[in-house]
């Protein structure tokens, strides 16, 4: 991009430049390098490459505050290009977004840069007026699906600012604001990506994924306290998750080097070590931590429970029974009692237990289905889904599926829906959330399967229709994003085989992978693939741009001035129109050198045909003219010779031989008087004494006393 942005023209301001603020950081040599490379581009209106070069600065520093300034007005200024001389205001449109991500939601509050509130509030105004034009519809819903396909095509920036409008809606914020979390960590600011993974949570409090996301964000920074809340929540939420548990060992690990004599930290190593299934290791916590603090009934707990699990009932047995020594009516000791002797078989003792439990609390009207609860979780998930498939009702099960999934546990809930299925297939919202869970795990063709199942077999739900055509977005859209993601780091051929993944095909999908092929040089694939995007969307005038620039780089002149035309109907203020220049101007050569190629063969008829074609193109080509001239006196057409040979005199004065060929056409029609003064011009000019300059002496002389001279 290098013309220069003067005036304006839809009354989108040309934004004045922001104040350079200091650098957190001593800049690297790769640092420096592209951040040289992006002023410099900046200072030549070269946008495009500024903001390559600036994005790259901020990927090796992210802290830099002068190389995100340098961003934002490499932003703004492509922005106003775009509207003010191209008329592309969706173009600009997202350059403005851009820009507001990284004045907005990409700093922290620490850094400031001067005239930003100022900045904020033109580029707002700005980018209203760019939505304005087009019509764009500005509801959260359609900012959000929007955000979507900013991302997938791989414009993060401009994505994470859609989002934030997203997320002024209640219904979309917990969504938006952990896409926008998510966009924040492929930049790589991982401090204003946590900010927004806890606005998400706000949100979504039940969200393993999310909080997970959160957790290791947390630790990643450092902020260890915080970290281990959310792994510990996270762990509620899971079965014994290895990577929770490693990642809680290590943070421990850590404080128990600073106070090895804390009760607390000792216990949860102990939990943690069993949890691992390193039982020695966890006794020995255990151990520790009673000898801390022996009145601790949690640690006695856990120690029975290892025992459990190791099934050494009698131990187990001893160290319940060692709570309720002090505490008889403990009911988790009583309750974790009862499984143990459930487990021994001896189901006699553990009714009597889980009798004594409903003593205790005698006006408590969910009694027994806190003993139903008991059982739940002396099973596990899959034994207590076979145990209700076979002695509960097709509802008690659905709804206990439904609950493992709402507590993201989405392995189990898998397997729990498809359980739900088979004892009754007539319940719709099984399929429906059986297909949303292989979606949420980003298996679309088990969800797509599962679905089209459901719409043969309730083919007026209105519900699985609509949750099918979701998830075929979704699938598109991750692929999207996961083949941008390859392209962005220069794997094509990853990126190829994962654009062809996404069906449907799509323009975008088609222009991935035709991107991917030309970076590759591979420009015949690279041409048919920008073909197929054509055909999908004709009112592209980029794509037969992009052909018509392959085929000028293979030098097939013809069919790169076919497409280049094609872009200009699409689109008169198109490049498309230097590049034509360019490309007519070596057609024409590469014709002319056809039609003396065939001249030279004496095939005098299709010679013709390509001088034509060149003066159609080129009406001042002297070249052409000549030898169309030499076709015509061979053909004893000397009039018209006549004419091309003058055309030849006029256009170029390095023919002097047209000269003599006009002298002696002028001299077969009997024109001796314009003979003669050809044959002079001929003479005066023509320095190489050869047949040509002897002859035309010679019939000079022959002819002055015809011109009376």
């Amino acid at each position: 991009m290098r013309k220069k942005v003067s005036g304006t023209v839809c009354c989108l301001a040309i934004c004045v430049v922001l104040s350079q603020a200091q650098v957190f950081a001593a800049p690297s040599s790769a640092f420096a390098e592209h951040y040289n490379m992006a002023q410099n581009y900046l200072m030549q209106n070269q946008y495009s490459s500024s903001i390559v070069e600036f994005r790259k600065s901020l990927r090796i520093n992210y802290l830099d505050n002068s190389a995100r300034i340098g961003l934002i007005n490499a932003y703004l200024a492509r922005a106003t290009y775009y509207a003010n001389q191209e008329k592309n205001y969706d173009k600009a449109a997202n350059d403005f977004r851009s820009a507001l991500f990284y004045l907005k939601i990409y700093p922290s509050k620490e850094q400031t840069i001067q005239n930003s509130a100022s900045m904020i509030a033109s580029a707002t105004t700005n980018l209203n007026q760019c939505l304005k034009v087009i019509s764009f519809d500005t509801t959260p819903a359609s900012r959000y699906k929007r955000a979507e396909e900013l991302r997938a095509i791989g414009n993060f920036s401009a994505a994470a600012f859609e989002f934030l409008k997203a997320a002024e809606s209640e219904k979309l914020a917990g969504d938006a604001n952990a896409q926008i979390a998510d966009l924040l960590k492929v930049l790589g600011n991982e401090p204003r990506s946590a900010d927004f993974y806890q606005l998400a949570l706000d949100s979504k409090p039940n969200d393993g994924v999310l909080r997970m996301k959160y957790a290791r964000t947390l630790d990643k920074l450092g902020r260890y306290d915080d970290a281990v809340t959310q792994y510990n929540a996270a762990l509620a939420n899971s079965k014994g998750d290895m990577e929770v548990l490693y990642a809680l060992e290590r943070i421990y690990m850590k404080k128990l080097a600073q106070t090895p004599s804390d009760a607390e930290l000792n216990a949860n190593l102990g939990a943690i070590k069993q949890a691992q299934g390193d039982f020695e290791t966890a006794l020995s916590y255990y151990g520790k931590a009673e000898q801390l603090n022996p009145s601790n009934v949690t640690t006695r707990l856990n120690v029975g429970t290892l025992f459990q699990q190791r099934k050494e009932y009698q131990k187990a047995i001893q160290s319940y029974d060692s709570v309720l020594t002090l505490y008889p009516n403990n009911t988790e000791a009583l309750l974790y009692k009862a499984q143990v002797y459930k487990e021994m078989g001896d189901n006699k003792t553990a009714l009597g237990l889980y009798k004594k439990i409903l003593s205790i609390d005698p006006n408590n009207a969910g009694a027994k289905a806190e003993i139903a609860g008991a059982m739940r979780k002396t099973l596990s998930p899959s034994e207590y889904i076979d145990y209700l498939a076979k002695n509960g009702s097709a509802s008690e099960l659905y709804d206990y599926v439904y609950k493992l999934h709402q507590d993201n546990k989405i392995d189990e809930a898998i397997d729990g829906y498809k359980t739900v299925i088979n004892k009754d297939g007539s319940n719709v919202n099984a399929y429906i959330n059986l297909a949303i869970c292989y979606a949420s795990k980003n298996d679309y063709n088990n969800a797509a399967n599962i679905l089209n199942t459901a719409k043969s077999k309730f083919p007026a739900n209105n519900l699985v229709l609509k949750t099918l055509q979701s998830v075929e977005q979704d699938s598109a859209s991750t692929k999207m994003a996961a083949a941008s993601s390859s392209y962005e780091n220069k794997d094509y051929n990853k990126a190829i085989e994962q654009y062809l993944a996404i069906k449907p095909a799509t323009e975008d999908s088609m222009l991935g992978i035709a991107s991917s092929y030309q970076a590759l040089g591979d420009y015949n694939n690279a041409i048919e693939f920008y073909k197929k995007a054509a055909d999908i969307n004709p009112k592209n005038a980029d794509t037969p741009y992009y052909i018509g620039y392959l085929y000028s780089e293979q030098q097939n002149w013809s069919l790169a001035e076919n497409y280049l035309n094609k872009a200009l109907q699409l689109n008169p203020q198109s490049d498309a129109k230097e590049l034509l220049a360019y490309v007519n101007q070596n057609g024409s050569i590469s014709i002319l050198n056809e039609g003396i190629e065939l001249f030279e063969k004496n095939d005098f008829q299709q010679a013709l045909n390509k001088f034509n074609d060149v003066l159609k193109k080129d009406a001042k080509n002297a070249y052409a003219y000549y030898y169309r001239g030499l076709i015509y006196d061979e053909q004893k057409q000397s009039k018209q010779a006549i004419n091309d040979y003058l055309n030849v005199l006029k256009y170029s004065n390095e023919f002097p031989i047209a000269n003599y060929m006009l002298a002696v056409d002028y001299d077969a029609l009997n024109n001796y008087k314009e003979a003669y003064k050809y044959y002079q011009k001929f003479t005066s000019s023509y320095t190489t004494d050869d047949e040509y300059l002897k002859y035309a002496k010679s019939r000079m002389a022959e002819l002055k006393p015809y011109i009376g001279g």
